[in-house]
């Protein structure tokens, strides 16, 4: 698959050298656009989190400016870019964790460089049509998992995040796209040069594939998705530390009509990165399903979601699993600015110890956008 899509981009290249020089009337010019939400969380969980507020926080988890540029060279090829300004996950400062070159034409879509891979584009699932700007579990986790190894989120084991890579979409046919990615190194984000071996995955390659139609006005949205890869320091010989390889995959689904909006997904991750003496003693990385459904009318909208997903312990320890519920309602109070709120129950168990917790979590939040 790595060799594919190399030379899918040779190819690409050489297409376009092959077309003649590739002038534009103009360089790309610059539009921005972004946003920027304060959220108010009040969290009440069986776990002691230690925090002297007890479960009382303001967050600003999600402020990013977006940098895009396109233009039309006159054989055909179109070219841009695309830059995200975000906060830092850890101290607040901020810094670029997107940045990438693309070209495209006919025969596709080609993204270089720090960009969020083909599984994570394509993924379709309850988290697509939550009201809540903060998507549940694909936001922020104000309560303690309690070393709960279940996986809480939408994207499977070996998930490349914003590292380097290189990206094909091919075009729409008849309603079918498809994707793959990259990604030598997912601990390269933005910087150069060949990094050390590492404990992330390497040479990860993520494939998807997306059929979008409408019948009888009734819009469907189907997606299957893929991971493959190794990870480092694999070479040691030790079960103990080497990890099983990246195989992963998962499918979704979405419907609207009318308003309503129905969505689910399921993914498996197998043993995807379990230690190897683990997974010889029946660990396993698991795996999670979806469903949800929303209604909008006008400048409202609300929704239900709920997810289970669950993971295997070696030494026959029972499954760790997670039961995550929840509601949410949004209103867009005019154009870019929007007022959310969302409940969300959390169930997180370990059959057979105390390693459990049971959340119950209130937010209300604001967005505005640009």
């Amino acid at each position: 698959m790595r060799k594919i899509l190399l030379c899918t981009t040779a190819m690409a290249g050489a297409s376009l050298l092959v077309s003649g020089a590739a002038l534009a009337a103009e360089k790309p010019k610059l539009e921005m656009s972004g946003y920027l939400r304060f959220e108010a969380w009040g969290v009440d969980q069986d776990a002691v989190i230690g925090r002297p507020n007890q479960g009382v926080a303001f967050e600003m988890d999600d402020v990013e400016i977006h940098f895009d540029g396109s233009a039309m060279a006159d054989n055909g090829l179109e070219y841009g870019f695309h830059i995200e300004l975000g906060e830092g996950e850890a101290d607040g400062q901020a810094g670029y964790d997107v940045a990438n070159i693309f070209l495209a034409g006919g025969w596709g879509r080609l993204e270089l460089g720090s960009a969020p891979g083909a599984e994570d584009v394509f993924k379709v699932g309850a988290v697509s049509i939550m009201a809540d700007q903060d998507a549940a579990w694909d936001g922020t986790i104000n309560f303690d998992t309690v070393g709960n190894t279940a996986y809480i989120g939408s994207n499977m084991q070996g998930n490349t995040g914003d590292s380097n890579k290189v990206t094909y979409y091919t075009p729409v046919i008849s309603g079918f796209s498809a994707a793959v990615s990259f990604t030598p190194d997912s601990d390269a984000a933005m910087n150069s040069g060949l990094p050390a071996e590492s404990a992330n995955p390497e040479n990860v390659i993520e494939a998807a594939v997306k059929y979008a139609v409408t019948v009888s006005d009734v819009d469907v949205e189907v997606s299957a998705r893929g991971i493959s890869g190794r990870y480092g320091l694999n070479d040691t010989g030790d079960a103990t530390t080497e990890r099983e390889n990246v195989r992963a995959w998962g499918i979704g689904a979405m419907a609207a009509y009318a308003g309503f909006e129905l969505a689910g997904s399921y993914t498996d991750n197998g043993d995807s990165g379990v230690f190897k003496a683990d997974a010889a003693n029946g660990a396993d990385a698991g795996g999670w399903w979806d469903v949800g459904l929303a209604y909008g009318t006008g400048p409202y909208k609300v929704s239900v979601a709920y997810m289970r997903s669950w993971a295997a312990l070696a030494g026959g320890v029972q499954d760790d699993e997670v039961d995550y519920l929840s509601l949410g309602a949004n209103y867009a109070a005019a154009p870019g600015l929007d007022f959310y709120a969302t409940y969300q129950y959390v169930d997180l168990d370990r059959e057979g110890t105390a390693s459990d917790n049971e959340a119950n979590m209130f937010m209300v939040g604001t967005q505005v956008s640009f």
